[in-house]
């Protein structure tokens, strides 16, 4: 190194010049969440599609369990639906399968209401999601 160069060593605590010629480099934005059903990129804007992958769909495992599903726009089921609703605000789940056909028959079984306690809902006096229910 020439004599003539100026060498400037910061230690943790001091802040860089102002003047010293270097640029903060860009902040990307994070890649897109793939759909966790069927693994594609966002069709839509990425935040639509986050909202439509955040949304919860119950169904009955062959296990009789609760399981928790998510899908993106494309892959998303439009037949044999049911919805319940937080009658405060309106959070919905949405319910699939044998869970949907329960409920469209006016029956919330068991493993549901388990499932709806433990994830902070109360279905008494009215449904209410866990913001709501007290």
């Amino acid at each position: 190194m020439d004599q003539d160069e100026s060498v400037t060593q910061l230690s943790l605590f001091e802040q860089a010049p102002a003047d010293a010629g270097q640029r903060i480099p860009e902040q990307r934005a994070p890649d897109a969440l793939l759909c966790p059903s069927c693994h594609r990129a966002p069709a839509s804007s990425p935040e639509q599609h986050a909202r439509d992958i955040d949304q919860q769909w119950l169904e009955i495992t062959a296990a009789g369990q609760i399981a928790v599903r998510r899908f993106c726009a494309a892959c998303q089921p439009h037949h044999g639906l049911e919805f319940l609703a937080c009658e405060l605000c309106g959070l919905d789940l949405f319910l699939i399968g044998e869970l949907a056909n329960e409920v469209a028959a006016d029956r919330l079984p068991t493993v549901l209401l388990t499932w709806l306690a433990a994830e902070g809902w109360n279905p008494h006096p009215v449904l209410t999601c866990p913001s709501h229910a007290r």
